[in-house]
C-alpha cells in the first residue's frame, strides 16, 4: 500500500515522503518480527542481546559489550538482561578482581530460544526479487553515509 492512502496524507517533498516511508516500513517490519517470535515469548530485543552473548569468543559478554552491539541503542540493556535472567535464558557471574564488573551467560534454555528465535526470523521473506533487496541495502547504507 502507498504512503500516503495508508496514512492519508500528501507530502511536501520526497524528502519528507522518505522520512514517513522509512518510519512506517521500520514499524511494520518491527511488528512482523513481533508476531514471529511471539511464540518463544521473546522480543527482538532480547533475541538481539541472547545473540550477543553467544557471539562472544568466551560465550560471554560484559554489560557494555552488549550496548555497544546493540541494533537499537535506545535499549534498556539492564532491564532487558533481568528479564532474560527472570525467564531463565541468562545468568550474571561477577569478575573476581573487579565485583563492578559483571558477565552475562546463556544458560541451556537461552541458548535453545536463541537458535530457534534466529532461525523464525531468517524464514521471514520479502516478495521483491533478490537484486531489488541488495539495491535497498545498498541505498540505505548510502543514506546513513
Amino acid at each position: 500500500m502507498e504512503i500516503e492512502k495508508a496514512i492519508n496524507h500528501q507530502f511536501k517533498d520526497s524528502s519528507q515522503k522518505l522520512i514517513a516511508e522509512l518510519l512506517y516500513s521500520a514499524n511494520w517490519l518491527e511488528n512482523l518480527i513481533a508476531k514471529v517470535l511471539s511464540p518463544l515469548d521473546i522480543s527482538f530485543q532480547q533475541l538481539n542481546v541472547l545473540r550477543i552473548i553467544h557471539g562472544q569468543k568466551e560465550g560471554r559478554a560484559n554489560v557494555q559489550i552488549i550496548k555497544d552491539r546493540m541494533i537499537d541503542d535506545r535499549s534498556n540493556v539492564s532491564r532487558l538482561l533481568n528479564k532474560l535472567c527472570e525467564k531463565g535464558f541468562t545468568q550474571k557471574d561477577r569478575c573476581n578482581m573487579d565485583q563492578r564488573v559483571v558477565y552475562i551467560e546463556l544458560s541451556p534454555a537461552g541458548i535453545e530460544v536463541m537458535k530457534r528465535g534466529r532461525a523464525l526470523i531468517e524464514k521471514i521473506q520479502f516478495s521483491i526479487e533478490e537484486n531489488k533487496i541488495e539495491q535497498l541495502n545498498q541505498l540505505l547504507n548510502d543514506l546513513r553515509k
